[in-house]
C-alpha cells in the first residue's frame, strides 16, 4: 500500500473535480447540467469530489444510455442535478449504487416525466440496511397475500417499514387465530423498485 504525507491527499482529493469537469466538458449536454450541479453544489461537490468524479464517470462509461439526445434533453438534465445531489450525499456505498441503478433506468425511461426518480430516491434514503435485507426476501412476483417469514415476528418491524414506505400492501382483512407475521403483498410502485437492487 503506498503511503501517502497530507500534501499528496490533498493533491489527489483536488484533482477528483478536475477530471470529472474535463469529461462533462467533452459530453454537450453533460456540460449543462454539470455546470448547473457545479453552481448549486458548489461546497458540496468539493467536499465530495470522488463522489461527483464517479457520477460523471457513470455517464462516460455508457455513451449507449447516455446519447447525445438525452443529454440535451432538459428532463434528463434535471434530473441529472437532482440526482447528484442525492449521490453525493449518501454515505453508504451499497445504496449509492442502487442510486446509480435507479439514474440509469430514469435515463432509459420512455416517459422520464412518469418516472418516479424522486420517490425512488426518498424511500431508498429512509430505508434502513435491515429494511433492504428483508426487501431482498419478499417475493414481489406473487400476487397472493403471503407471509415474508411465516411464523416468525422478529422481523416486523421492517415488513411494517415496507408497508410504509408503499413498497408493500399490507392485508388488514380479518383471519382466524393468532397471527406471528402479517400478509403483505408488492405494490406496482414495489415491484419497479426492487428491479434496481442486484442481488
Amino acid at each position: 500500500m503506498i503511503n501517502m504525507n497530507n500534501k499528496d491527499k490533498t493533491i489527489l482529493k483536488s484533482s477528483a473535480l478536475v477530471i470529472a469537469d474535463q469529461i462533462a466538458s467533452t459530453l454537450p449536454g453533460l456540460n449543462i447540467a454539470w455546470g448547473l450541479c457545479k453552481s448549486l453544489y458548489g461546497a458540496g461537490l468539493k467536499l465530495r469530489e470522488q463522489r461527483a468524479l464517479e457520477w460523471v464517470e457513470m455517464v462516460r462509461d455508457n455513451p449507449s444510455i447516455f446519447t447525445a439526445e438525452i443529454l440535451n434533453d432538459i428532463k434528463f438534465q434535471d434530473g441529472f442535478v437532482y440526482a447528484l445531489e442525492q449521490y453525493i450525499r449518501e454515505k453508504n456505498e451499497k445504496k449509492r449504487k442502487v442510486l446509480r441503478s435507479i439514474f440509469l433506468g430514469f435515463t432509459q425511461s420512455e416517459d422520464q416525466e412518469k418516472f418516479e426518480l424522486e420517490r425512488m430516491y426518498h424511500v431508498l434514503n429512509i430505508l434502513s440496511l435491515e429494511d433492504i435485507k428483508v426487501l431482498r426476501d419478499v417475493d414481489v412476483n406473487r400476487s397472493d397475500f403471503h407471509q415474508v417469514y411465516e411464523q416468525t415476528s422478529d422481523k416486523n418491524e421492517y415488513i411494517y417499514n415496507l408497508v410504509t414506505t408503499g413498497i408493500l400492501n399490507s392485508d388488514f382483512s380479518s383471519r382466524i387465530g393468532p397471527i406471528a407475521a402479517p400478509f403483505v403483498k408488492a405494490t406496482n410502485f414495489g415491484k419497479d423498485f426492487v428491479r434496481f437492487f442486484d442481488n
